[in-house]
């Protein structure tokens, strides 16, 4: 696995195609919006944010619930774009050379929350019905995690998992927003805790 990060977001995807077969002029379709993943991804990483920061990034995506693609802080991703994205992805998912930000691991998201569990993670799920965000981290964890659905939220079998583990939401607002915009809205809180 790959070394820890302060700030992970957990995203799941339950129709992406773990075999990397989708077009790059029909991401939405094809990919079963993959778009939304790229797009986080972008938010994440390639919209430079925490520039001279000491905070370290980790995008997890669930996909299809087998497939776990790790995605950690590059600098070689500045300014590259959703199409960019979608081919580290595609390459990533049929073992072509992945770069080394990259990791693929088989896994549940279950046996995986299990795991960042076991090693004191704190998890909170991006909802709009939970507590204000503001007023999370008031213990001062070293390490959170935010779960984020995609553009059409949580499907059965996570919402399950989610009931499972107890897992506390927290939210940005009453407004529904996009994952990449709640991910940039999160780094951008972190970034005024560090300053």
């Amino acid at each position: 696995m790959i070394d820890s990060a302060d700030i992970r977001f957990i995203m799941v995807f339950p129709k992406i195609p773990i075999d990397g077969e989708f077009s790059f002029q029909d991401l939405p379709g094809s990919g079963k919006r993959i778009d939304v993943l790229c797009r986080s991804l972008a938010a994440c990483f390639d919209w430079c944010p925490t520039m001279g920061l000491p905070i370290k990034m980790e995008l997890v995506a669930v996909l299809s619930d087998m497939v776990l693609l790790t995605f950690t802080t590059c600098t070689d991703c500045i300014g590259k774009g959703e199409t960019w994205w979608a081919k580290i992805i595609q390459s990533t998912l049929k073992d072509q050379n992945p770069p080394d930000f990259v990791n693929m691991s088989l896994s549940s998201l279950e046996d995986y929350l299990s795991m960042i569990s076991a090693e004191g993670d704190q998890i909170f799920v991006l909802d709009e019905a939970g507590e204000s965000v503001g007023s999370f981290g008031r213990e001062r964890s070293s390490q959170y995690s935010f779960m984020l659905g995609n553009h059409e939220g949580f499907d059965g079998n996570t919402r399950e998992v989610i009931r499972k583990f107890k897992l506390p939401s927290v939210s940005l607002g009453n407004t529904s927003f996009l994952g990449s915009q709640c991910i940039a809205m999160i780094i951008s809180r972190f970034e005024r805790r560090q300053r």
